[in-house]
């Protein structure tokens, strides 16, 4: 028979204890991560499930007096993917990321569109050309930064297509609107395309 005293039960106690702790701050971060995941994606921007969700609440909120939501496409990204590879061309997305951050206000909201090259802004309390002309700042601030990969210089361009909500509308009718701004966008390229309704 094993002869257990008080301090070994007591030492026992301590480290089962500690072990337990341990693994409660290690799972607890675990959560937090997986938690980050589900609303945002990894250049370090809200994802298209978490901009679903925003939408609909944004739009039901009586404190919100307008919404204007921004689509963009970076222009021939493809090309950047399929000559640079994907890992460097993500280089050129997350400059992009940070830039744009670095050029929105705080209230302002940036979500990655279905993955791949296309971004959402949600302006709040702002009135339509007014982010109008706040796109077309972006869009040049874009246009002249001077993107690098390998050393080489890239150029740059993005398209937009703006709308804005109105009464009774819904997030599925924002985003068509934004869509069809964007596709019209897109055939200039480095362009701004609104539409109202």
């Amino acid at each position: 028979m094993i002869d257990f005293n008080l301090n070994s039960l007591l030492i026992i106690f301590i480290s089962i204890s500690i072990g337990f702790v341990m693994a409660f701050w290690r799972f607890k971060g675990k959560i937090a991560s997986l938690k980050s995941l589900a609303f945002s994606d990894d250049l370090g921007i809200y994802n298209h499930r978490e901009l679903k969700r925003k939408l609909k609440s944004l739009i039901k909120n009586p404190s919100i007096n307008s919404l204007v939501f921004i689509l963009i496409d970076i222009d021939r990204f493809k090309n950047y993917n399929d000559h640079y590879g994907y890992d460097k061309a993500d280089v050129i997305l997350q400059e992009f990321v940070n830039i744009t951050k670095g050029f929105i206000r705080k209230s302002d909201m940036f979500f990655r569109y279905k993955n791949g090259d296309e971004f959402v802004l949600i302006f709040t309390n702002i009135g339509i050309d007014e982010a109008k002309e706040v796109g077309n700042r972006l869009r040049r601030v874009i246009a002249y930064h001077q993107f690098k990969i390998d050393n080489q210089q890239i150029n740059l361009t993005i398209s937009m297509g703006i709308t804005s909500s109105y009464k009774n509308d819904s997030p599925d009718n924002i985003r068509k609107r934004a869509e069809v701004a964007l596709q019209e966008a897109k055939q200039s390229k480095n362009t701004v395309v609104l539409i109202e309704k």
